[in-house]
C-alpha cells in the first residue's frame, strides 16, 4: 500500500526503518545516496527544514506508550516546511511495530493557533471533506490534548519509485519545551543530537536489494527513537 489521496486527505501506510548515524559516517552515506538515488523535488538545492508542534493528552500518554515500548502507539502533530506558514499539516500517526499508518491533512494557520489553545471545534470545519478530522476531534477531546513541544530539522530526503521507497536524514535536530508558537521566528531551541544524524527508511513491499546492500556496507544497528521523546528532556527529567 503507498499513498492514497481524497479532496482534502493523505494517508500512507509504510514500513519504517530507523537508525542513529555517527555525523561522519552520515557525511559518507549522504554522497553514496546522492550517487544511487534521487532527491526530493523539495531538497534538489539542499537540506529543507521540518518544524513540527507536538500535542499530548492531559495524562501524556502517547509519550509514555512510546517510552514504555508500546506496539500499537500515536501521535498528533502540526508540520509546517522551510517555516512557510501558509501550508501547515496536521498529521495523525500511528505504528504497530516497524509499521507506519499516517493521515495528513492542509489546516489553517488560524486553525493551527486555535488547536494550540485547546479549540479542537475549528476541526469541525473539516468533517465534510477529511474523514480522520473527526477521529483527530474525538482524540484531542477526549484527552484534553495540548501542545507540549516543538522539534525543528534540517532534512534530505531521497527517493526510489519502487515500494513507494523513501530515505531521509535527519540533521542538526532541536527542540523547545517553552515555546508552542509553531509561527514565531525566533525560537530558542535546544540541541537534541550535535554528533549523530537519524537515519529513516521507509517502504512498501520490500526494500529494494541494491539499497538494502549499500545499507549493510556501514554495518548500521536499527533504533527506536523518537525525535518527539528525545525533545520532551525537561518533561521527562522533572518526572
Amino acid at each position: 500500500m503507498t499513498e492514497q489521496k481524497t479532496s482534502g486527505e493523505s494517508f500512507t501506510l509504510r514500513k519504517e526503518i530507523k537508525y542513529i548515524v555517527p555525523l561522519e559516517k552520515a557525511l559518507i552515506l549522504k554522497s553514496r545516496l546522492d550517487n544511487s538515488l534521487p532527491r526530493d523535488e523539495h531538497c534538489s538545492d539542499g537540506a529543507y527544514s521540518v518544524r513540527s508542534l507536538y500535542f499530548d493528552s492531559i495524562e501524556n500518554v502517547d509519550f509514555a506508550e512510546k517510552f514504555a515500548g508500546i506496539e500499537k502507539r500515536k501521535k498528533i502533530r502540526v508540520r509546517i516546511y522551510n517555516n512557510v506558514t501558509s501550508t501547515c499539516k496536521l498529521e495523525l500517526k500511528q505504528k504497530n511495530g516497524d509499521w507506519q499508518q499516517k493521515h495528513s491533512f492542509i489546516i489553517s494557520a488560524n486553525d493551527v493557533s486555535e488547536l494550540a489553545f485547546g479549540n479542537y471545534s475549528v476541526l469541525t470545519r473539516y468533517f465534510h471533506s477529511v474523514d480522520v478530522s473527526r477521529k483527530v476531534f474525538s482524540t484531542m477531546t477526549l484527552g484534553q490534548y495540548n501542545p507540549v513541544v516543538q522539534i525543528e530539522y534540517d532534512r534530505l530526503a531521497y527517493r526510489y519509485p519502487m515500494y513507494d521507497t523513501r530515505i531521509t536524514l535527519d540533521m542538526n535536530i532541536r527542540s523547545s519545551e517553552t515555546n508552542m508558537d509553531i509561527f514565531a521566528s525566533n525560537i530558542h531551541y535546544i540541541p537534541i543530537m550535535r554528533e549523530n544524524v537519524v537515519l529513516e527508511i521507509k517502504y512498501s513491499g520490500k526494500l529494494m536489494g541494491f539499497i538494502s546492500a549499500m545499507l549493510t556496507q556501514f554495518n548500521l544497528t536499527q533504533s527506536s527513537c523518537s525525535k518527539y521523546c528525545l525533545g520532551r528532556k525537561i518533561y521527562y527529567d522533572f518526572n
